[in-house]
């Protein structure tokens, strides 16, 4: 339940996050935007992690220099989301996001890349991206 509980948490940010970042952007820049989130996500984790005296960062040498480029993947869905809420709105950039974001993590599970447990695809799960899809097509109508 608690997974749940912060799925459905994170999904709330991200939208919060759409809004304030496309916002700052129109009004200092999309880089500039992207950058300042970024910082400010940093600030905010390094205080989180001081806070709990978390010492399990000094065994980041021994992570795959790949997992590391997240923060690097971050600046990119930064802009690409900023720049789409700006073009698209924020139902629809949400909407398209997700979408991305449940194919790509199919396809992950199906072929256990990044060291995830391989899953079987079904045609229920297709079926759910495609009526997703769907769906996306009744918003824009």
């Amino acid at each position: 339940m608690r997974g749940v509980l912060f799925a459905i948490s994170g999904g709330f940010f991200l939208t919060l996050q759409s809004v304030a970042n496309a916002r700052i952007s129109s009004q200092i820049g999309t880089w500039q935007a992207a950058t300042l989130t970024q910082f400010t996500g940093f600030v905010v984790a390094l205080l989180v992690m001081l806070a709990l005296r978390d010492r399990t960062y000094i065994e980041m040498r021994h992570v795959n220099p790949l997992y590391l480029s997240g923060g690097a993947f971050a600046a990119i869905i930064l802009f690409s989301n900023m720049t789409a809420v700006h073009k698209l709105g924020v139902t629809m950039t949400i909407s398209l996001f997700l979408i991305a974001q449940l194919a790509l993590a199919l396809v992950i599970d199906w072929r256990g890349w990044f060291g995830m447990v391989r899953r079987n695809l079904n045609g229920m799960q297709l079926f759910g991206v495609f009526m997703m899809i769907a769906g996306v097509v009744l918003l824009k109508w």
